[in-house]
């Protein structure tokens, strides 16, 4: 796989300390070309080891991945949480090849000093990075789903402040049914 080069010394980390952490959480081996920021990972099949899984090399595909696609790497080891995801939304796919309207999105998707970019992680819950022709998220399904759903909504022209009763209306669901599994009666 292949990541920015402007990401591979993250990738890396001081004195390879993050390059290390991924190796040990997902019981893999990174090879990165700091050149060209070519990944390759190799799994290491050790079945004495109560910590093999040979799904682990997609698990550390998933946080090299976030990784070079503008996430802090303690915000992508959230990724060995089973339940939580990586959704990349490529934008030039969506816009073409316009780069004034790629930019125009990325600055409404981002909003000024970054507000929206943070109301969409705050009510949705899931982490957002902005980077190059991407949007990525990090969250469980539910998560990803509504701040897919928000991007999609200012991909497409809606008035932000649409958006954000949108978002405040899913965040209040949330919370609703969490507050429901809390607290049920139980006769």
């Amino acid at each position: 796989m292949k990541i920015p080069e402007a990401r591979v010394p993250i990738l890396i980390g001081q004195n390879g300390e993050i390059k290390k952490e991924i190796e040990k959480l997902t019981n893999t081996e990174l090879t990165i070309n700091s050149k060209s920021g070519n990944v390759e990972i190799v799994q290491k099949i050790d079945f004495k080891d109560e910590n093999y899984n040979p799904l682990n090399i997609f698990l550390a595909e998933k946080i090299v991945n976030a990784i070079g696609r503008g996430f802090n790497p303690k915000k992508a080891f959230k990724l060995i949480e089973p339940d939580v995801n990586l959704d990349i939304i490529k934008l030039d796919e969506l816009l073409g090849k316009s780069q004034k309207k790629l930019k125009r999105m990325k600055g409404r998707i981002i909003g000024r000093n970054g507000e929206m970019r943070n109301k969409i992680e705050s009510f949705s819950g899931a982490l957002m990075s902005v980077y190059g022709k991407t949007v990525s998220l990090i969250g469980a399904f539910e998560e990803i789903k509504i701040a897919r759903k928000s991007i999609s909504m200012i991909l497409s022209g809606a008035p932000l402040n649409v958006v954000l009763n949108f978002l405040e209306k899913k965040f209040r669901e949330r919370k609703r049914n969490e507050f429901r599994k809390i607290f049920k009666p139980e006769f």
